[in-house]
């Protein structure tokens, strides 16, 4: 069992980059690092599509990774489908190349584990090089280290039973039931949906620009990790 009381501020899909589509993006982002502070997080985890694209200006990156160094925290981000990891990412340019100290960026497309033994955590994902069918989020998940929390982060599209149509990046409900982590945060949606299955808890945390058609409405999750209660979950309106 994990020895240690934790606390996350769990975010996606802050479309950086995209002064048509998400004008509000970077006061989005500033809220999620106010909030960071406010809610005395140990960690940030941003699951996802952080950049709209990957011709998003240099300023864009320098901004953004200057914001993360503000933090006290570490942030840990995961690649999605708009800021992949391949050859031509945003996160090989030179702003990357010089980020501050506290910012961890999942590069591993076969899964990769971030250990924290400080804060006695593993994170575990696997940065998104396609965004495809054939693209399984959680496949490769390992399970936890005796002690340690492990919280898994993907990117992708959770499939209901009833579904029919076959998405990109899929994440079906069997696959989260049988996820060795404690805690599985997702990004692609844009809206607050709790998916869990089984004894595992999953949660798409919702947008901090707030869903398509509610601009504003923006919100992040707050995880707990409790040794003796386990973990539980809040949605937060940040802006």
């Amino acid at each position: 069992m994990p020895e240690k009381k934790l606390r996350l501020v769990h975010t996606s899909d802050t479309h950086l980059g995209d002064p048509g589509g998400h004008p509000e993006s970077a006061d989005a982002l500033v809220s999620v690092v106010e909030a960071v502070s406010h809610y005395e997080a140990d960690m940030l985890l941003i699951v996802g599509d952080v950049f709209d694209n990957e011709r998003v200006k240099d300023d864009v990156l320098e901004w953004f990774v200057k914001q993360i160094g503000q933090m006290q925290a570490p942030a840990v981000l995961l690649p999605g489908n708009h800021d992949l990891i391949h050859e031509t990412s945003v996160y090989h340019r030179e702003a990357f190349k010089h980020a501050p100290d506290n910012l961890f960026v999942f590069r591993g497309t076969e899964g990769e584990t971030m250990s924290f033994p400080g804060l006695g955590i593993d994170l575990w994902g696997r940065a998104m090089n396609m965004h495809t069918p054939q693209f399984k989020p959680l496949e490769g998940m390992p399970t936890p280290i005796e002690n340690n929390w492990l919280v898994a982060l993907a990117h992708g599209h959770f499939h209901y039973e009833d579904d029919r149509d076959q998405r990109s990046s899929p994440i079906y409900p069997q696959e989260v039931a049988d996820a060795a982590c404690h805690y599985l945060a997702l990004g692609h949606w844009d809206r607050h949906v709790d998916v869990s299955q089984g004894s595992t808890t999953a949660v798409y945390s919702g947008c901090p620009l707030g869903p398509i058609g509610n601009p504003g409405a923006g919100e992040v999750t707050v995880v707990d990790l409790d040794p003796q209660t386990g973990v539980s979950f809040r949605q937060i309106t940040i802006n």
